[in-house]
């Protein structure tokens, strides 16, 4: 659990989190997080002992979002769960609802930034922490699917759920790199593909 911060460093990681999602670790700059945070660079080392310790603490940030942004998708198709049977809607509401979420959010933006390009510093904490919120989704789908699909075996659910996670590193790296059209395009292909093999699986069972 993070420990609780004052509203004057909760100021400075809402700062931080932008700043650092467009110019990633190495480019940022503290003197530029303190100006916009209205404050001098010395009181930012008040609050946080140098960028590593504020990064780290926006990368905290950024993984609890995410994870609730992620528990409140799958407990909406909870909720929808009654209309489906197969199983082939399960986790689509996270992937449906992804680009606009990383439009949206600051913390996506720079999370997925962070992940894919991570600090060399800090390269053992951000793969650490993004593989645990990885195995968060992982457990989410399983649920979802296996609730939506009880005649799949457990084999059958990690095998879905290896591939869920695909299509999700595919629509990130497509967040991060292109966008728009090309992201729609991929996600309507790993989907169907993904979809058809469950509504095989259905038959057969």
């Amino acid at each position: 659990m993070m420990k609780k911060r004052s509203a004057s460093a909760d100021n400075i990681c809402a700062v931080a989190v932008v700043h650092f999602s467009e110019h990633g670790y190495d480019a940022s700059s503290l003197s530029d997080i303190a100006a916009q945070a209205g404050m001098r660079k010395a009181s930012l080392y008040s609050h946080f002992a140098g960028k590593d310790a504020l990064f780290l603490d926006v990368f905290a940030d950024a993984l609890a979002e995410e994870q609730a942004f992620m528990q409140a998708c799958f407990a909406d198709e909870a909720a929808l769960a009654l209309q489906v049977s197969d199983g082939q809607r399960a986790g689509a509401l996270y992937c449906e609802r992804m680009a606009q979420r990383y439009a949206d959010s600051a913390h996506l933006r720079f999370l997925l930034r962070t992940a894919y390009l991570p600090p060399a510093s800090l390269r053992v904490e951000v793969g650490t922490g993004y593989e645990a919120l990885l195995v968060q989704l992982q457990q989410y789908y399983v649920k979802s699917l296996g609730r939506m699909a009880p005649a799949l075996t457990s084999p059958r659910l990690a095998l879905y759920a290896q591939a869920y996670l695909g299509i999700v590193d595919s629509l990130h790296v497509e967040l991060i790199y292109a966008g728009g059209a090309a992201l729609q395009q991929r996600h309507a292909a790993l989907w169907q593909i993904l979809s058809d093999s469950l509504a095989m699986a259905a038959q057969s069972a």
